[in-house]
């Protein structure tokens, strides 16, 4: 009996060792000893009976998922991996790039957004995510800004103007930011992969921000960066008081420098040291917090040591916390006290951190915490909303909204990422903003217009309008620029959209799981488009380009619509589980190719079926799929496995039948995004990891392709033909703009129109259509014209076109006025000096009903008369000539068709109208001629 109880409590004692060592979903997500699978798994088990709801984590989850599985794809293993893989192939491939400098005219455009304060429908808007800051308590109008995937910015006018300076380190994730107590100039900031938030090692400068150059703290001299490592650095601080006494929070642990990171001292080598504050008075007193749910405490109290930072021990416990990550705050108005706030509420220290009492416990999650350095009664706490207490702690109050559309002083942004109070005066930063409150929280002001920090997923360019864009961005929702600036439209996660080619003012913007908005006015309002939802986290969005209100939308399904939006119908089921990339041939619109992780199929009759044909492609997750615009047959993936396999750009000639490898020199460099464009030498351009690369179709090498561009990660990529535009969507910098290769000094046609713009009712038949065309040249143009068709993209037929005034340019006559229905194809093209010829895209518009279509009588070479009319449903239709191919349509007002049939060597033919009474158009169209009538039946 005895030996059984031992038993039992050994395996007893097991279980609980077992247990106290399982780590969380979030743990596991930035440790890569742990498969990416396992923490997929341990992720939904977590939330199979919890609320997914802002605020849970759940989206944070999907985010992080989204981002990962295509990087480990298929079997999940991160142990393998080079934490370093992305900075050194870029590094590489610098080195193999020629450098010349680039002049204003020849390198990437920055297109912002650098506010957020233009809004119209949006619910949320911001300018991107706040890590950190620093405000110098000597002249609060100096403020220091780290940005997750933006950099680091300063200001010394109170907001009032920007400056970005690490656009070109390895990495542009700035988390935290540390100045010297006697030398504002002198500053450490940790540098970190804006994608999965591993060290670069700790940067210094010394001319306040303007230079920095890596620290001794490097990855190298630590020993880091070994295959699987996942190694995070939270905190850095200088001690208020004592010169070059600096700690260093990360995953393995603090680290203690006192000779300004000469050197430094690793004070225990486990654990996530997430928090570090000091005693106001007292050097000696140090207070941390280690995020690890194992370390002795369990993640429920902070360690304080009491000899400046070489030993600690455990507080008083803090209970209730349940481990919940915990933030500290201390003040001089009550030097030996330590407030901490998590999750499960705020607790109070008066004796350095001997005992706690629990003050309260707010509704809001916690993210950031900050007690008044002037008045321990005020205080500020909070995640997705803020909540302010008044009397210490005693009761908090909801002092900002997050779902605000017209934003106010209530207002700054959801999701909480850090909170300080200088003066008195609290700081926030949020997902959205830099923001200030004076008077205890109650209200704020935003701080940070002029960082362009915005974190974009995807973007939609206009063919007709240089000037316009749709931009979907991580927790920023989506937004317009169009020639006035930016306009804030939606709100949530903004993700894939298309613009109408021939109407800039139609678009639809899509959430996360591909819930699709549309606008019809550019942007001032939106609808939601029933039917959509249900998909991947960036559900595949097509516009078909030879019928071009045609939209697809991509679930676990296909589903098409017809008129921009309006009623989805299925199409297909065409693969198991959500697709996740989708493409359409430019000159085939039968042709579709989807993707889901590794598989890949092609369907040659718009959907209906579908093949495989992955044949000898690499058994990896597809990020994107491009076709050659003039060559239907060829089609390009692309890969960003964390692997240096060489393995991640394939191209087939022959619609997939078989697949050729053209990484070539990009090697390892992981890519999002294809695009290629239109000119007889057919070029290549991918975005990767960081930077964007080309090479010609029969190239074997690629180039790097990024002056001035920032060393983000491109999200995708879209070209703008008339205007010779390749736009960058990144992950961190927002939206950017470059000419093609080769065409910088090409015409650029800026924007393409016709009068009436085609919606779901127009152009009219019987309504003449002028095209004009804005554009820019530096020399004199040769030649500009427009060559269309009807029925079919063949654009056989030319119209020459005039200068009206300065660069605007008109045909010369219409396009022919064809019958209802009919489909209509043009581009313009404009020829320069040096024959470098700009041609646009296709555009193309299907001729609407007319129901107040008068009689045309030019169309015909003799009057036409119709006798009665009106009449009780017998109409005589006189020609007046004999015609050989004349075709007759009858439709009621909405367009529905009654009668149809030829007229045959005749000057003469009757109509009985047998419908009920009312209005009735007569279409005549034939030998390049039209016209319609209107028939009334009493």
């Amino acid at each position: 009996m005895k030996k059984n109880i031992t038993l039992t409590a050994i395996l007893l004692l097991g279980f609980l060792t077992v247990f106290a060592q399982k780590k969380s979903y979030k743990e596991m997500m930035y440790d890569h000893s742990v498969n990416f699978y396992d923490v997929v798994k341990e992720a939904e088990q977590y939330f199979e009976n919890r609320e997914k709801g802002k605020g849970s984590g759940w989206k944070g989850f999907e985010r992080w998922r989204n981002e990962n599985e295509s990087k480990f794809y298929p079997s999940g293993d991160r142990s393998h991996t080079d934490p370093y893989l992305v900075s050194k192939a870029y590094e590489r491939l610098q080195g193999l790039t020629p450098k010349t400098k680039a002049s204003a005219s020849t390198q990437w455009k920055d297109l912002g957004p650098y506010d957020a304060n233009n809004v119209t429908s949006h619910y949320s808007p911001g300018i991107g995510r706040v890590e950190s800051f620093w405000i110098n308590p000597n002249n609060t109008q100096h403020m220091y800004l780290g940005s997750r995937s933006g950099g680091f910015w300063k200001t010394d006018n109170d907001g009032n103007s920007w400056k970005n300076t690490t656009d070109y380190l390895v990495a542009t994730g700035v988390n935290t930011i540390a100045v010297s107590p006697t030398n504002p100039d002198s500053i450490l900031i940790n540098v970190q992969n804006a994608g999965n938030y591993l060290t670069h090692g700790v940067y210094r400068s010394t001319d306040g921000g303007d230079n920095w150059t890596l620290s001794n703290f490097s990855p190298a001299n630590l020993g880091w960066g070994g295959l699987g490592s996942s190694v995070r650095v939270y905190k850095i601080v200088y001690h208020p008081r004592i010169s070059d006494l600096i700690f260093i929070g990360t995953s393995r642990g603090i680290y203690r420098s006192d000779d300004n990171l000469q050197t430094w001292t690793s004070l225990y080598s486990s654990g996530d040291i997430t928090d570090i504050e000091f005693h106001p008075t007292q050097d000696s007193i140090v207070y941390i917090y280690d995020n690890d749910f194992n370390a002795s405490g369990g993640g429920n109290v902070i360690r304080v040591s009491t000899d400046l930072g070489l030993n600690y021990s455990n507080s008083g416990s803090l209970s209730g916390n349940s481990g919940s990550q915990a933030y500290i705050s201390v003040s001089p108005q009550c030097p030996d006290c330590v407030f901490i706030a998590s999750n499960n509420g705020v607790w109070k220290s008066q004796n350095q951190g001997t005992n706690f009492i629990l003050l309260n416990n707010p509704s809001q999650s916690c993210r950031g915490f900050a007690v008044s350095d002037l008045d321990t009664l005020s205080m500020v706490y909070g995640y997705v909303d803020l909540e302010a207490s008044a009397n210490g702690g005693s009761s908090f109050s909801q002092v900002t909204w997050w779902a605000n559309s017209n934003p106010d002083q209530t207002y700054v942004h959801a999701d909480l990422r850090t909170a300080e109070s200088v003066n008195g005066v609290f700081y926030v930063g949020t997902d959205g903003y830099l923001a200030r409150s004076n008077n205890g929280g109650f209200s704020w002001e935003r701080l940070n217009d002029g960082t362009g920090i915005r974190e974009n997923y995807a973007l939609g360019a206009s063919q007709s309008n240089k000037y316009v864009h749709m931009v979907g961005s991580q927790d920023n929702g989506t937004s317009v620029l169009n020639q006035s600036g930016w306009i804030e439209w939606n709100g949530g996660d903004g993700m894939e959209a298309i613009i109408q080619p021939l109407n800039e003012d139609w678009m639809i913007g899509s959430w996360q799981y591909g819930s699709r908005n549309r606008t019809t006015n550019g942007a001032q309002t939106r609808s939601f488009l029933q039917g959509t939802g249900d998909g991947d986290w960036q559900a595949p969005l097509l516009l078909d380009p030879n019928f071009q209100m045609r939209v697809y939308h991509f679930n676990d399904t296909m589903w098409v619509s017809e008129e921009f939006g309006d009623q989805f119908t299925f199409v297909n089921y065409p693969v198991m589980g959500n697709l996740k990339v989708a493409a359409i041939a430019e000159n085939n619109s039968n042709i579709i190719a989807i993707a889901r992780n590794s598989v890949i199929r092609i369907s040659t009759d718009a959907g209906q079926n579908f093949v495989n044909i992955r044949n000898n492609l690499p058994n990896y997750s597809i990020t994107d799929i491009a076709f050659d615009p003039k060559r239907d047959s060829t089609i390009l993936v692309t890969y960003n496995r964390f692997v240096d396999d060489g393995q991640k750009v394939f191209i087939s000639h022959d619609l997939g039948d078989t697949w050729s490898n053209i990484t070539y020199n990009l090697s390892d460099m992981p890519l999002r995004t294809a695009v290629i464009d239109y000119s007889d030498s057919a070029y290549i351009y991918v975005g990767g990891e960081i930077g964007v690369y080309y090479k010609s179709m029969a190239g074997t090498q690629w180039n790097i392709y990024n002056p001035n561009l920032p060393n983000v990660t491109v999200k995708d990529l879209e070209i703008q033909y008339g205007s010779n535009g390749l736009k960058a969507a990144t992950w961190g910098r927002g939206l950017w703009e470059y000419k093609l290769v080769g065409r910088n000094n090409y015409p650029s046609i800026l924007t393409t129109s016709i009068p009436d713009k085609p919606t779901q009712d127009q152009p009219k038949e019987n309504v003449p259509q002028k095209v004009t065309s804005v554009i820019s040249y530096n020399g004199a143009l040769s030649s500009v014209y427009v060559k269309w068709s009807v029925g079919k993209p063949t654009l056989d037929n030319t119209i020459q076109m005039t200068n009206l005034q300065d660069s605007t340019w008109q045909s010369t006559t219409a396009l022919p006025r064809y019958a209802m229905d009919s489909i209509m194809y043009f581009k313009v093209y404009a020829v320069g000096n040096n024959n470098d010829t700009t041609e646009t895209y296709k555009f193309m518009y299907t001729v609407r009903f007319n129901a107040t279509a008068s009689i045309d009588e030019t169309s015909f070479h003799d009057k036409v008369t119709i006798s009665p009319n009106p009449s009780k449903g017998n109409f005589t239709i006189n020609l007046d000539r004999m015609y050989s191919d004349l075709k007759m349509e009858l439709r009621d007002v909405n367009g529905k068709l009654i009668q149809s049939s030829d007229v045959n060597v005749s000057s003469q033919f009757e109509i009985n109208i047998k419908e009920a009474p009312g209005i009735y158009i007569l279409n005549l169209f034939g030998e390049d001629k039209n016209a319609s009538f209107k028939l009334i039946k009493e």
